[in-house]
């Protein structure tokens, strides 16, 4: 899609159409991987970008299943125990009781049966909730990036690096390019547009110093031979 210019009407990220009237703002990434603690004592001055309210809402529910599923992954890290402390307090009072409940009963000592490593549990996801915040955290920083709306349908593949895993060999190739996160220890990103490869965007995100999150997919607005000869 083409970039904005400077006179016309703000575009929603997410659904890419003009917004009329009241500009709704939303957090990239959402406002709750920073926790009130972490708010409070280092006051962060969190990106937003425009965004239609129904839009935003949409992606309400999901958010919470991300937070709330990912969060006891990385209690090891500064930021990642103080996101739990403020999950377990809300469940002490009576808030996201039926959420927490589901995360709880997600986790697996003995899987089918399986004996696993000391101090070693499988944590299962709903991966379609965890990839769609994903997903839209990408189109997010695409657009502050680029300047462009990034299409929800551009086809794209995710992998996740669970804490103390090694990535895959595909990280290593961005690796060495600089930071880009505003607070790297709650959150941070970096990418790499390989021209070589049909213009395919490479993205890795880092949670709670913690958890990395690979997202690949190809330029929708690319240009390049092969993309002219289809």
């Amino acid at each position: 899609m083409k970039k904005q210019s400077g006179n016309a009407k703000p575009a929603c990220y997410l659904c890419g159409q003009p917004i009329e009237g009241t500009v709704s703002k939303d957090h990239v990434p959402p406002r709750q991987l920073y926790s009130k603690e972490i708010r409070k004592l280092h006051k962060p001055n969190l990106r937003t970008l425009p965004t239609h309210a129904k839009c935003n809402r949409s992606y309400q529910l999901d958010e919470e299943y991300f937070i709330h599923s990912l969060a006891p992954l990385v209690l090891e890290s500064y930021a990642g125990k103080s996101v739990l402390r403020e999950l377990l307090a809300q469940y002490r009072q009576s808030r996201n009781q039926k959420l927490s409940k589901k995360i709880l009963s997600e986790f697996e000592e003995r899987p089918s049966g399986l004996y696993l490593p000391s101090n070693k549990v499988v944590k299962r996801i709903v991966p379609e909730r965890i990839w769609r915040v994903i997903w839209k955290i990408v189109r997010g920083l695409f657009y502050f990036e680029h300047n462009r709306v990034l299409p929800d349908n551009t086809p794209r593949l995710f992998k996740v690096v669970s804490p103390g895993d090694k990535p895959p060999e595909e990280f290593y190739f961005i690796s060495n390019y600089p930071i880009r996160g505003q607070y790297p220890g709650v959150f941070d990103y970096k990418y790499r547009v390989f021209p070589e490869a049909k213009n395919s965007h490479l993205w890795a995100m880092l949670f709670w110093d913690r958890l990395i999150m690979l997202a690949v997919f190809h330029d929708p607005d690319c240009d390049c031979a092969k993309c002219n000869e289809t």
